[in-house]
């Protein structure tokens, strides 16, 4: 579908655990799944502003 690829987020038990006990993963950070989060959303915004870089302006409507 030639999408980019945007992160891949370890399958691990501890980030269910962190969250359930109320620290999620992505604030412990120096664990490889905070970095994968991270790096997810550091790649989410980066395509976000592509998108919008490339996107045609608004044009006004005449009535």
């Amino acid at each position: 579908m030639n999408f980019p690829l945007l992160g891949q987020i370890p399958l691990v038990q501890s980030i269910r655990e962190s969250g359930d006990a109320g620290h999620p993963a992505v604030l412990q950070e120096t664990t490889p799944q905070a970095l994968a989060f991270r790096e997810m959303a550091q790649n989410v915004a980066q395509q976000v502003a592509i998108l919008n870089a490339n996107k045609a302006k608004t044009q006004e409507e005449k009535v």
